[in-house]
């Protein structure tokens, strides 16, 4: 049995309630309480940790995220301080000998032009000043938006098509399907390379969207082995939840007629819910909306299925027992994947059946209506507010953008939210993501955008933690520290819940459990 002592252990439990101490035994809690009783059921043969009076949470859960994206990038330039276009070219060049030396294609990842004086998108003429020798691309941080040179465009077969060298959505998919070509052993190494990214944040569970980053299959069964033989191999300290993205019918035929269902698991790897990416970003004006983008009136974003798709994919999902998670974040868009679920369900009714809509960004008030009548789960990323706050009125509109994000009404009304990062898109570190549902504002801004929509600590607390498991079906077993449950936690340098939110963006994670072992 392990036995961990002198610590302010937060239950979780809707209570507020703080333990001084935790028993864990074969990985479970069996016991918590003040250090005087914890101590008492302690043999000679107990290891016996002093956590010197630091906060336990439970382990966080990142509810949405492309973990083999970032493990890939890890490799890529970072743009993420890119303040202009010219400072886009000067990150590059630093690489530029190196790849130029090498053969082998230069690529940046996490623009942001939104925060540039002049916020037009670099072309392909901007790249091919940096050099026309060897394929470059750089990708905005939303990730829907990929700019080429033209040695890019040649090898991809996508010049004629895309002659200012922009891709948006699905035709990126093609770059990597050209640059990159790993094998199961490559995605196995840079998965425990990776790992260690995650633990060091406190998180204990990733819910992951991988399957469509190589397309090299119809399923991505690649990837799939990968995570698993990790698994079997003891190699997985961690729980993923992977989000399959299967965006055909036919894909989603041959993946259940492999025998892929929700909850299928080898331990530490369990097969998540179908997942859909049905518009685009808000930043790069691809968002589905029901009326055109107020500054581009002639846009109203990307659609990526039509109703009659959208449907089918959806109805076929849910009538052989899949959860389904899509990506929606403009108002069309949302209203496209409420209807979907509704025939569906309609069709074949679960009543345990966790759908949900990632991001779900961009909302009117009826529409949160019909999330709790059909009983549908929101995968919330709060740290998006960092940027989508300098753009969303001029993006909807003021009454529009009046309605949206607004996540105290969601929990107002029953609806569950998991709140998670999107990573790469934006970093997974959890602390200053809670920040951001708390505050609602930049640190070094007075206002807060909308304060009313937001969270309280404890919510957002819960919805790192709890509201995580439960998008997994697994609330039974994870995301408090109670007895019985997993013992999954973290242990923070400082008492969050004693402090005023600020304290979030300085806290650190010191230490991180998964039962019951430190793999932090």
């Amino acid at each position: 049995m392990e036995i961990f002592t002198n610590a302010k252990i937060y239950l979780n439990d809707g209570s507020g309630r703080m333990a001084e101490a935790m028993a864990v035994d074969n990985g479970r809690i069996s016991a918590v309480g003040t250090e005087a009783d914890i101590i008492a059921m302690a043999s000679s043969s107990d290891n016996v940790t002093d956590l010197l009076g630091r906060l336990v949470l439970p382990g966080f859960v990142d509810s949405h995220l492309h973990f083999i994206e970032y493990a890939v990038e890890k490799s890529f330039v970072d743009l993420s301080s890119a303040g202009s276009l010219e400072e886009l070219i000067g990150l590059m060049k630093v690489r530029l000998p190196e790849a130029i030396s090498k053969k082998r294609p230069l690529r940046g990842s996490g623009f942001d032009n939104n925060y540039w004086d002049d916020p037009t998108l670099p072309s392909r003429y901007d790249l091919d000043k940096l050099s026309e020798e060897i394929p470059i691309t750089v990708r905005r941080t939303c990730h829907h938006v990929t700019v080429c040179n033209t040695p890019a465009l040649m090898l991809c077969g996508m010049l004629e098509d895309h002659p200012d060298g922009i891709l948006m959505e699905e035709d990126q998919n093609i770059l990597n399907k050209v640059f990159l070509s790993f094998s199961k052993d490559s995605f196995k190494e840079m998965i425990i390379d990776a790992i260690p990214d995650l633990t060091a944040k406190g998180i204990t569970e990733i819910q992951t969207d991988d399957l469509e980053y190589m397309r090299e299959e119809l399923y991505g069964r690649t990837i799939l082995d990968a995570y698993m033989e990790l698994d079997n191999e003891g190699k997985l300290p961690i729980r993923i939840y992977e989000q399959c993205n299967l965006p055909s019918i036919e894909r989603l035929k041959a993946f259940l007629d492999a025998g892929f269902m929700t909850g299928y698991s080898t331990g530490h790897f369990t097969i998540g819910p179908l997942k859909l990416v049905a518009d685009g970003a808000l930043g790069s004006k691809t968002a589905a909306l029901r009326k055109p983008y107020p500054d581009d009136p002639s846009n109203y974003g990307i659609l990526n299925f039509t109703d009659s798709e959208m449907d089918a994919i959806v109805e076929t999902a849910n009538s052989n027992g899949l959860q389904i998670a899509v990506h929606g974040i403009g108002d069309r868009t949302i209203d496209q994947i409420l209807n979907s679920f509704e025939k569906a369900l309609r069709a074949h009714h679960r009543a345990n059946h966790r759908h949900g809509i990632v991001h779900c960004q961009i909302t009117h008030p009826s529409q949160l209506d019909k999330m709790r009548e059909l009983d549908v789960m929101a995968y919330i990323q709060p740290v998006f507010l960092r940027s989508d706050q300098w753009i969303v009125e001029d993006r909807v509109g003021k009454e529009l953008a009046s309605t949206s994000y607004d996540w105290r009404k969601m929990l107002d009304m029953g609806i569950h939210l998991s709140f998670g990062s999107d990573c790469p898109v934006e970093p997974f570190d959890i602390l200053p993501n809670m920040y951001y549902a708390v505050m609602r504002k930049d640190p070094d801004k007075e206002k807060a955008w909308y304060p009313e929509h937001a969270v309280t600590l404890e919510e957002a607390i819960a919805s790192f933690t709890s509201e995580g498991a439960y998008a997994s079906f697994s609330e039974n077993d994870r995301g408090r520290l109670l007895p019985g449950f997993e013992a999954d936690f973290c242990v923070i340098d400082r008492d969050i819940t004693a402090l005023p939110a600020e304290s979030l963006n300085e806290a650190k994670v010191l230490m991180t459990y998964v039962e019951g072992k430190r793999v932090f």
